[in-house]
């Protein structure tokens, strides 16, 4: 099959497909067009719709082993995609990242530490802090004049004194859409090494690194080997979220056996029948599906930046280095999320509020997924517009 242009555009109907971003009645109703929960509005790669129509034609739907050739996909596909060397045996599988996130949180912390986060980042990073009786320390980071997101390393420098001895980081960033260089993670990874602490790197977004920019892995940092636990899943490179399976890796043993453990202690399996020959598909057979949807983000992306400049004025789009959200300033018409959710919704437009990345560092924002065919992406812009100049 040719992953071209027009495959993307075709997209794929969702709506009854028990879709959270097209069904869930609580934040999506029939006349909405959703452009908020990170799953894309594209079909499967075909090797992955096979090897789950091959498991489900077995009509016995036991319990089922990970094996060798599992881990094996997911060395070689970090090898090949990312020059990562990772062995089998410094991985560890998990249900999602966000399970990750919260396991680390209870492996490396007690009730009351505090945990470092940089904002405005992923709801799923406070909420592993918070509802796991921890502190989530802030350090907010810097805006600059053309609207990209910086590290304050003084701020991190700030909290790592006072104690804290976990890093949830988000490599690349989410929402912020920033891939970060390698000068910018050896600094992170020096303080971290320098104050003990722990550092824990989302790399669910790894794929969606956009030209001339490169993705850096964490664990390809020099010293990062010693302290560091990164965590990726096939989700959202292959769209299969759904699925339920990720990996956590990391080259201390230690570290990956102190995980390990916590998991093993809450009753946390993964790999399940479908999700097993499925994801292995994805990282074994799956590269051009990528290389193409790539492509048309690419297209995607010089869209946004265009129409959005046309259209919306007195909007500030943040450079999107990477994933396939993108960031918007739209505190110009509106100060408040709760106004600009109302009017969004008055459009039947649904984004994500900046403030579920954290306030006061996301008010004024929203948040956009534009992994949808060219329609849809060219129809909730026409939306946008219409809900902002009313």
């Amino acid at each position: 099959m040719k992953y071209d242009r027009s495959f993307f555009d075709a997209g794929i109907p969702r709506r009854g497909s028990r879709s959270v971003k097209w069904d869930a009645a609580s934040f999506c109703g029939p006349d909405d067009l959703p452009m908020w929960v990170a799953d894309w509005d594209f079909r499967c790669a075909e090797p992955i719709v096979e090897a789950l129509k091959q498991r489900a034609e077995h009509a016995c739907y036991g319990y089922s082993c990970p094996d060798p050739n599992d881990q094996e996909a997911f060395c070689g596909y970090w090898l090949r995609r990312h020059q990562l060397a990772i062995r089998p045996e410094q991985t560890c599988m998990l249900p999602c990242v966000v399970t990750g996130l919260r396991q680390a949180v209870l492996t490396f912390t007690a009730p009351g530490d505090s945990v470092l986060i940089m904002t405005p980042v992923y709801g799923p990073f406070r909420d592993a802090v918070l509802r796991s009786g921890r502190i989530a320390a802030a350090a907010a980071m810097r805006r600059e004049a053309d609207g990209r997101y910086c590290l304050d390393f003084d701020a991190i420098e700030h909290h790592l004194k006072q104690g804290v001895k976990l890093i949830l980081f988000c490599n690349p960033h989410n929402p912020v859409s920033r891939a970060w260089s390698r000068e910018e993670l050896s600094r992170l990874v020096q303080l971290a090494l320098s104050y003990h602490a722990v550092l824990v790197s989302d790399e669910i977004h790894a794929d969606f690194v956009y030209s001339p920019l490169t993705f850096h892995p964490m664990l390809s940092i020099p010293g990062a080997d010693a302290c560091t636990v990164t965590l990726a899943a096939a989700s959202k490179t292959f769209n299969i979220p759904g699925l339920q399976q990720a990996m956590c890796v990391s080259f201390n043993k230690a570290l990956l056996k102190a995980l390990s453990d916590q998991i093993e202690m809450q009753g946390i399996t993964s790999g399940n029948a479908f999700a097993l020959p499925a994801t292995q598909a994805a990282y074994t057979l799956c590269d051009d599906w990528l290389d193409g949807m790539i492509a048309y983000l690419e297209e995607s992306r010089s869209i946004l930046s265009w129409e959005i400049a046309r259209r919306l004025p007195q909007a500030r789009l943040t450079p999107i280095d990477a994933t396939a959200l993108c960031w918007i300033d739209l505190s110009a018409y509106a100060p408040t999320c709760e106004q600009l959710d109302k009017k969004l919704r008055a459009a039947h437009l649904v984004l994500n509020r900046g403030t579920d990345f954290g306030a006061p560092d996301g008010e004024g924002f929203m948040r956009l997924n534009f992994a949808c065919p060219h329609s849809s992406l060219s129809e909730g812009l026409n939306r946008l517009e219409a809900a902002m100049k009313k």
